[in-house]
């Protein structure tokens, strides 16, 4: 059994809630976005590297990293730039240390993990933009995507195409986090939703200062 989680965001009580959840696996896979948006940047990547979690970097990561927000709105902007100042020298190294993809066989299945389309890494493929053709980029058996924080799995006898959705800021109008369970031995894909505590996150989120907007969406999934 595999667990997939993607988009976790800084949102650490929210990790730890999926985790708790989470049933005995040999394998967590993460399509990026450890950071941004929220305000545990540090407890989230210490505990994505105690859980030994295979992990790739998504677009907020950059952001953090290299200083450029020039593709992200002002709320974005605002939560990845108190990110870098706020995170620890520790964090940052783990992120400098991540790739941007990743392949992988998992019991006699290659399996591609990218943050958004595998042709780049900053474009969107919601559920009615997937299309068998993107398994051909690495010509992958399974394909896990991020990035858009809306869940979906698409079986096509032998390949899939998933998304685990949003660890910490869903946006399909479900406010649980959400994350994956693949059995590639019995060829079967799971999406779970998890509740979190909400309230915890919107207090410390204001009190840092990051903008209300961040907080206010989360009780709405969107």
């Amino acid at each position: 059994m595999i667990a997939v989680i993607s988009d976790i965001h800084g949102n650490y009580p929210a990790l730890k809630a999926v985790l708790d959840d989470m049933p005995k696996v040999s394998l967590i896979l993460c399509a990026g976005d450890l950071v941004g948006y929220y305000p545990y940047p540090n407890e989230v990547i210490a505990e994505i590297r105690r859980i030994g979690a295979r992990c790739i970097r998504g677009n907020h990561d950059r952001a953090v990293i290299y200083d450029d927000y020039s593709r992200f709105n002002p709320y974005a902007e605002a939560a990845a730039r108190w990110t870098r100042e706020n995170l620890s020298s520790e964090g940052m190294e783990y992120l400098l240390g991540l790739k941007d993809s990743m392949l992988l066989r998992v019991n006699g299945k290659l399996v591609a993990i990218h943050h958004g389309a595998p042709f780049d890494e900053d474009v969107y493929i919601f559920p009615e933009d997937v299309d068998e053709g993107l398994l051909e980029h690495d010509n992958a058996d399974i394909l896990i995507m991020g990035h858009t924080h809306v869940p979906f799995v698409v079986d096509y006898g032998g390949k899939a195409i998933l998304n685990p959705g949003s660890v910490g800021q869903p946006r399909d109008g479900n406010p649980k986090a959400s994350y994956a369970l693949i059995d590639i031995n019995n060829w079967e894909f799971e999406i779970r939703r998890v509740d979190y505590p909400i309230e915890e996150v919107d207090r410390r989120t204001r009190e840092v200062g990051l903008p209300d907007i961040l907080a206010e969406r989360l009780y709405y999934g969107f």
